[in-house]
């Protein structure tokens, strides 16, 4: 599914907390921009990338990207999970990995 207007994703410094990884982050959409704090789990990074070949900035980027794609449905929050993806749409799992895959 093609996306002329690709929303441009920033991630800020990296932290580790329990057993997860924690951004600021923006996403620069043509709906506008936004601020958040990301949490992604060690438990959601290996659903989203079983194969663990790519970063843990990759899966939050990926994540913030598919949140930016459904915003009409799920509108964005300052502070983000990125099980709140797989909770709130039951096709995120799949489509997080491809957007991982390219």
């Amino acid at each position: 599914m093609p996306h002329d207007d690709q929303p441009t994703i920033r991630l800020g410094a990296e932290r580790e907390a329990d057993q997860s990884w924690i951004w600021h982050a923006s996403i620069d959409a043509a709906e506008g921009s936004t601020l958040h704090e990301l949490r992604l789990s060690w438990a959601d990074y290996n659903v989203f990338c079983p194969e663990g070949t790519r970063t843990p900035a990759d899966v939050g980027r990926a994540v913030l990207l598919f949140f930016a794609r459904h915003r009409r449905e799920f509108p964005l929050r300052e502070r983000l999970d990125a099980a709140m993806a797989r909770m709130r749409f039951p096709m995120a799992d799949r489509d997080i990995a491809e957007l991982l895959a390219g």
